[in-house]
């Protein structure tokens, strides 16, 4: 442990990250045409994907398949049902629009999908369970601290006594499916294509992070500060996990604890995702302990990893 905090240590997995396949990997001739190419292609695709998501909203009954008026900014569900299916429409809505971003990324650069999540593919589900264990457990240590800044939240949707437990139960199967999709479709666009795409540009590790963490954030439309400081700096901690570890799994799986933390024990999705809501700058506080336990995680999976491969 007392390694994993010298200095030299982290100088030399930035030099490992840099040799990694999201960066080193990702070079390539004329790399500002093909973001030209790509920016170009993935508009297409995007509305292509917003075109079709759109029909889906307008028929097949009279209110349509999809609810797109859920994602309004101010929409609350009013049951557990209501809630699960709003996650999963927010899974189908993600998930289409990363695929989109995804194949016009692999016929711009000629690259299979691999090549953008799963570089280095050995320990894929490990990774995954991982990223999810520790995430959650550092969640749940911190939760009492949580409910003392925020007290007077109420109990989250599965301790909810008011809810049948059974309803409960199947609520917090649904929305672990949902979010899951849509974890993964954050995570294919972010910690991807983004993260090879900003590779092939720049080897500057502090450029990569920064423009993934402020992109990560900027898509969730949130004007309060702290709010987008947090969703960052979790960004760009994510991007770090898929730099060291050379695939996604990890953060799909942190990602996915983080997002099912808050909607099983603290409130619903749609929510607690209402942008604008003055989150306490204490809260900065909290998130930079959980990050950097999940930070050392990385790193000693990193290590771990360098041994067995």
């Amino acid at each position: 442990m007392a390694n994993l905090l010298s200095p030299n240590h982290w100088s030399q997995a930035a030099r490992e990250a840099r040799d990694g396949p999201y960066v080193e990997g990702a070079r390539s001739p004329r790399p500002w045409l093909k973001l030209l190419l790509l920016v170009l292609l993935a508009v297409t695709l995007l509305l292509g994907a917003a075109v079709a998501l759109g029909t889906l909203a307008t028929v097949g009954s009279e209110a349509g398949w999809l609810n797109l008026e859920m994602f309004n900014g101010t929409y609350t569900a009013q049951s557990l049902m209501d809630e699960v299916i709003f996650v999963a429409t927010l899974g189908v809505v993600l998930f289409s629009l990363a695929s989109a971003l995804l194949v016009a990324a692999m016929i711009v650069y000629r690259r299979g999908p691999g090549a953008f999540l799963w570089p280095w593919p050995r320990g894929g589900f490990g990774l995954f369970m991982t990223g999810f264990a520790v995430m959650f457990l550092v969640a749940l240590a911190l939760w009492p601290v949580m409910e003392w800044m925020e007290p007077g939240g109420g109990p989250g949707p599965l301790l909810d006594p008011a809810q049948a437990l059974d309803a409960r139960l199947i609520y917090a199967a649904s929305v672990t499916v949902g979010l899951l999709i849509a974890a993964a479709a954050e995570e294919i666009a972010f910690r991807g294509v983004l993260l090879r795409v900003t590779g092939s540009l720049t080897r500057s590790l502090i450029v990569i992070l920064l423009v993934n963490g402020v992109l990560f954030s900027a898509i969730h439309l949130d004007p309060d500060p702290v709010a987008f400081a947090a969703r960052a700096a979790s960004g760009m901690v994510w991007a770090w996990a898929a730099l060291r570890l050379g695939n996604l799994a990890f953060a799909i799986g942190a990602h996915l604890a983080n997002n099912l933390f808050i909607a099983l024990l603290q409130a619903p999705i749609s929510e607690a995702a209402i942008p604008g809501q003055n989150i306490p700058l204490e809260a900065l506080g909290l998130q930079a302990v959980s990050l950097i336990v999940v930070l050392l995680a990385v790193e000693v999976l990193a290590r771990r990893r360098a041994r067995l491969f």
